[in-house]
């Protein structure tokens, strides 16, 4: 299959962003089309780069052993941590 490559980027508040969109050589996109997938990556970089990081594990210790709250099936477990 024959790929047209349309080559962006946006400047952003975290610096510049560049991709590539590859469409079908007879693809019917129009350019309002193109432009919503080319800001459509442009907005997904950003959430990633905003995510806050993940939050630490909550420990618990029982008996000197340290365990950490796992969420399994709707359920909240302790897992012993390996140390």
């Amino acid at each position: 299959m024959n790929m047209t490559k349309i080559e962006f980027e946006a400047a952003t508040k975290h610096g510049t962003y560049r991709d590539a969109l590859y469409l079908p050589v007879d693809h019917t996109y129009s350019e309002v089309d193109i432009e919503a997938m080319k800001n459509e990556r442009v907005q997904n970089w950003i959430a990633i780069i905003e995510a806050p990081p993940p939050s630490p594990p909550e420990l618990i210790e029982i008996g000197g052993i340290p365990y950490e709250r796992v969420e399994v099936d709707g359920q909240i477990i302790l897992k012993p941590v390996q140390v």
